[in-house]
């Protein structure tokens, strides 16, 4: 994850994270079945509030790219959805 977060663009925070991390789920360079960042690491790599690196994993798994297993983590989806 390279980019920063750009407060004037029209686009919020958190997908500007969940983006972010798209990439690498396409790029290969987070697998399927591997866990992504924790929320505790994407508040630390983006300086972002915890609800925010909450509403990006949300906006991740509502969009088919990772699924939660409770008490475990986040991890990328086997099937991630078509563009």
């Amino acid at each position: 994850m390279a980019s920063e977060i750009d407060y004037d663009a029209p686009t919020p925070p958190y997908q500007q994270i969940a983006a972010e991390i798209i990439r690498d789920i396409e790029s290969g360079v987070l697998a399927a079945n591997r866990p992504i960042p924790s929320e505790s690491a994407l508040i630390q790599r983006w300086g972002v509030a915890r609800d925010t690196a909450r509403r990006a994993v949300r906006h991740l798994r509502e969009g088919g790219y990772v699924y939660t297993v409770p008490q475990r983590g986040t991890y990328v989806a086997e099937r991630i959805p078509e563009k």
